[in-house]
């Protein structure tokens, strides 16, 4: 003999099916705005990481400004070198450093290694792309300047 089930009980089958469905919906938009929050952490990790590079190859460059690159002087003897070493923790590749010697006016030519002499700017530019895990965001690129007077 088959039992009949009363309204009550089709009812609350009818409910729990209804709270998977909600939950499912609800845990997508919950994991996209944890791993946003984790994506803008990562962002401004690495912002504050590049920042700190182009200082220390900027203060590096004040006090030995004719030391640009490994032509110049082997690792870890030159400004590109120290400028890398502050942005191992990023772990990425398509990191640039740019280094510029400016005169006393902010004018730089086309010479201006020549311009890094006691009294000039010393300029370092580094410039990165950030890719975010969640996909949502664009590639973005970065950039953090530091400049600084030669001693």
């Amino acid at each position: 003999m088959l039992m009949r089930q009363t309204p009550s009980e089709l009812w609350r089958r009818g409910r729990r099916g209804q709270a998977a469905v909600e939950f499912s919906m609800v845990i997508m938009i919950l994991v996209l705005i944890i791993l946003g929050t984790i994506d803008f952490s990562r962002l401004f990790f690495t912002w504050a990481s590049m920042s700190n590079a182009a200082r220390e190859g900027a203060r590096y460059g004040t006090v030995w400004p004719k030391r640009w690159t490994d032509a110049d002087y082997p690792p870890p003897n030159n400004i590109e070198f120290r400028t890398r070493a502050m942005l191992s923790t990023l772990g990425a590749d398509n990191v640039q450093v740019e280094i510029h010697c400016y005169d006393q006016w902010g004018g730089w030519h086309e010479y201006e290694r020549y311009l890094c002499v006691t009294g000039n700017q010393i300029q370092v530019i580094v410039r990165a792309q950030f890719r975010s895990w969640t996909r949502i965001i664009p590639p973005i690129n970065l950039v953090a300047k530091a400049r600084m007077v030669i001693d």
